[in-house]
């Protein structure tokens, strides 16, 4: 993208931005909403939710309140006073605007809870599947200091305030300090309340001055933490707010995910029942980066909702006039670029730049407070391997699997594994994942290049990952594509086997197993001596790594790709430059996903975060390897 166009592109960003959002009105809202018209020349919008009610159906198929009220015989500022109340009750964002108060972050004045852009975000996804009567289960992932936990926490309040009586609500952070502050605002929130709405009171519950019960609703507010997990344990909640969990620490005795089952527990899976479990990343492995990964995965009931921080008003910058704009432009870094792509405007990026300079942070720090993705956010270090950007723009080629399935024959191994009976069949949870089926016209066996790194068996070891590529572009001056990814746990032989059939049924496609794994005894069995010179007796198109004049010198024949540090450092350069030069088409995005994570180590090797993995990445990386040094 030149100047030009850049700067063009930031204006309509800032315009769109500036989009009005009045919650007084409805106009603005994130969520479909109908109007109801007051008079002829009075209206608002209410939210779809609140119109199935039969008393506003009935106001809205009269055409108007003014109608409705002289139909009726009724007083119009009765009837107006009705549905007000009613608003508060159905419409959140009408409520907080008119009803609750929070201090400002920057102003430190107390003011009506307006919400912005991010908060709206969060607002939209929860207040969806709270009035399509569904259990609320969240993980949000989120930059700092926007307010979330703020929008949770009134959010509860409005339901024990308006929709459930006796809704036990439980605040969970790290220490219990942190919890109470949460609940400040609540406490807040009951100071500045209108008594004539609900005057909003409490007290202290069974003499406990920690745990507070709301007079007149029977709603009691816990709070716990996780240092102190045994204090919640009888506790019987309706709505679980859990704060800052990639920051609890696993001791003796204690994990997270205890914690969380504990809390989960007592919450049913019942209309209105809520739990938010949220945090800032602070790096992989922990055990909120598992649950954010199987979320993301649909593995889990949690919906995943992430906040960049340029989706934050306040971290943005502006420029003194537009010439420094335009030299602000011009001096975008590559990274910079990226979060322009991503959706960033340039006084965003300008306020990034400006915090990361006079903070001193490092890139890791900024990606885990200041995340502009979810796989930066969970980023160990700061040296990626290959540039955001490049990923990025890798990510338009992206979109499911045509078929999800296997590949079935009379036997898994050997000769019967890849006679006439061998075909792919789509079957539900397919672990072979294909984005288009072989040409069964095609007999040219270096028309596919089927590559695949080795794992194990058991779920903890690493996936073997088979990976399926097209070269028929190339022929006409375009890139190869890969359409199928196979990723499995199996015994090796068995794993290989599969990546036997996979080739056969790919027109009998050049062969390239990862051989590092094979030459190394592990607790899962030596099958160096073995596998591939079975294999080769019946499956003949496999990768050599042997020269072939030192074949014919008589010097044995030794097959699969072995990486050594120089060899990976050369496939990990060439798939930088694929990356830069959009160099091959890939359809998977978890590919992308492990090339975003992938980084160099401190002693210069190369490999996946800390608890990622790499294995889809290593299996493109080998087969695209291969595929070059093919004539």
């Amino acid at each position: 993208m030149d100047i030009k166009e850049l700067l063009a592109q930031n204006n309509r960003r800032k315009k769109e931005r500036q989009v009005e959002y009045n919650p007084h009105t409805g106009v603005g809202s994130p969520i479909e909403r109908i109007k109801i018209v007051l008079t002829p020349k009075e209206h608002f919008l209410i939210p779809c939710h609140m119109g199935r009610l039969e008393f506003v159906a009935a106001i809205i198929a009269c055409g108007s309140l003014k109608k409705y009220a002289s139909k009726n015989r009724l007083k119009y500022s009765e009837v107006l006073n009705t549905l007000l109340h009613l608003r508060l009750c159905y419409d959140f964002e009408f409520w907080a605007a008119s009803c609750a108060h929070i201090q400002d972050k920057q102003s430190k004045k107390i003011v009506p809870f307006v919400m912005r852009k991010a908060q709206l975000k969060l607002y939209k996804v929860i207040v969806t599947q709270l009035f399509d009567n569904l259990p609320v289960r969240i993980i949000l992932l989120k930059a700092r200091q926007w307010g979330g936990s703020t929008f949770v926490q009134i959010f509860m309040a409005w339901i024990q305030i308006f929709h459930r009586k006796g809704w036990h609500s439980v605040i969970v952070a790290d220490v219990e300090e942190q919890s109470r502050n949460i609940r400040a605002m609540y406490t807040r929130l009951a100071q500045y309340h209108p008594a004539e709405v609900f005057p909003v009171t409490f007290k202290n519950f069974e003499g406990s001055s920690k745990n507070r019960i709301m007079e007149r609703r029977d709603g009691i507010s816990y709070i716990g933490s996780m240092q102190k997990p045994d204090s919640l344990r009888s506790s019987d909640v309706m709505m679980a707010h859990l704060s800052e969990v990639g920051l609890w620490k696993e001791t003796d005795g204690k994990r997270p995910e205890d914690m969380v089952q504990s809390i989960a527990g007592t919450v049913p899976l019942e209309p209105f029942s809520i739990i938010v479990m949220e945090s800032t990343a602070k790096g992989v492995g922990s055990f909120f980066h598992r649950e954010w990964q199987k979320s993301t995965k649909g593995e889990s009931g949690y919906t995943p909702v992430f906040v960049a921080w340029f989706e934050i008003e306040m971290y943005s910058k502006e420029f003194g006039s537009e010439l420094e704009c335009r030299e602000f432009a011009l001096s975008l870094s590559q990274e910079e670029r990226a979060y322009f792509a991503l959706g960033a405007t340039l006084e965003s990026i300008h306020w990034y730049r400006t915090k990361k300079y006079t903070d001193s942070y490092d890139s890791w720090r900024m990606c885990c407070e200041f995340p502009s993705t979810e796989h930066e956010a969970f980023q160990s270090t700061g040296r990626r391997a290959h540039s955001p950007l490049y990923i990025h723009q890798m990510r338009k080629f992206c979109k499911e699997p045509l078929y999800k399935g296997d590949v079935f024959a009379d036997a898994a191994y050997g000769k019967q594994s890849i006679n006439q009976s061998l075909h792919f069949e789509e079957c539900s949870g397919g672990d072979f994942w294909v984005w288009a089926l072989p040409d069964e016209k095609c007999d040219d066996k270096k028309r596919y290049v089927v590559s695949m790194d080795i794992g194990g068996r058991t779920k903890d070891a690493d996936w073997s990952v088979i990976t399926v590529i097209d070269r028929y572009w190339l022929s006409t001056g375009g890139v190869e594509e890969c359409i199928g990814t196979c990723r499995v746990h199996l015994d090796q032989d068995l794993a290989i086997w599969k990546a036997v059939q996979i080739a056969k049924l790919y027109s009998n496609a050049l062969l390239v197993v990862e051989a590092n794994s094979l030459n190394s005894k592990g607790s899962e069995g030596d099958h160096s001596l073995t596998i591939l010179d079975e294999i080769k007796e019946v499956y003949r198109n496999l990768y050599c790594r042997t020269d072939p004049q030192k074949i014919v010198e008589g010097r044995a024949e030794r097959y699969g790709f072995f990486t050594s540090r120089a060899s990976k450092t050369d496939i990990v350069n060439q798939m930088n430059r694929r990356y830069r030069e959009e160099g091959y088409i890939e359809r998977d995005a978890r590919a992308l996903d492990e090339a975003d994570c992938y980084e160099i180590k401190e002693d210069g090797t190369y490999g996946a975060v800390e608890g990622g993995h790499d294995d889809i990445y290593m299996s493109r990386a080998i087969g695209l390897k291969a595929s070059d040094l093919m004539v």
